[in-house]
């Protein structure tokens, strides 16, 4: 064999190799659109299913993007999908509301880590969770990368100016 097929054919397999090694992770999760669609899925018992229900609605206060004006809300997640909120020193602002929830596999087979998610008002045929990571708006089993078995981080806050996902963004814990 000549030397310049035997490099290309190296230099193929070591690619090869380099795109599995890039590949992220794989996780099972489970899409949610509220409390009685998980109850009515049997995968989960009804108190796991209120276990995570309520992580996600806790997540959802603590991680949810917010916005100065009602309009940049719009603009990320359409119409009828915000809502008010008031701060401790009298200001307001808005945030979206959560339209569903995930919960990620978990060593064991257990599902935890709940994560709220939100429509995107740009893909109606996706969820994006509050660290602005995108989910198929598909409910039931599923299989995502492994953030999927992890909680948002942060808490997203925009300008008025930038929308949920746009590059006008500040983070705030």
């Amino acid at each position: 064999m000549k030397r310049s097929k035997a490099v290309a054919l190296t230099l193929m397999s070591a690619s090869a190799v380099m795109l599995q090694a890039c590949e992220e992770e794989r996780v099972e999760a489970q899409v949610f659109q509220d409390l009685q669609g998980c109850i009515d899925a049997k995968d989960l018992t009804e108190a796991q299913c209120r276990e995570v229900y309520q992580g996600a609605v806790a997540e959802h206060v603590q991680t949810a993007p917010r916005y100065t004006s009602e309009q940049a809300c719009i603009e990320a997640h359409g119409p009828d999908a915000c809502q008010p909120q008031q701060t401790s020193s009298g200001g307001s602002f808005f945030m979206p509301l959560m339209m569903g929830f995930m919960a990620g596999q978990l060593l064991g087979g257990r599902y935890g880590n709940p994560n709220p998610l939100y429509r995107d008002g740009k893909n109606p045929g996706n969820f994006r969770t509050a660290d602005n990571k995108q989910v198929p708006a598909k409910f039931g089993k599923t299989t995502l990368p492994k953030w999927a078995s992890q909680t948002a981080r942060t808490r997203t806050a925009s300008t008025s100016r930038g929308g949920f996902g746009s590059s006008k963004r500040s983070y705030g814990g």
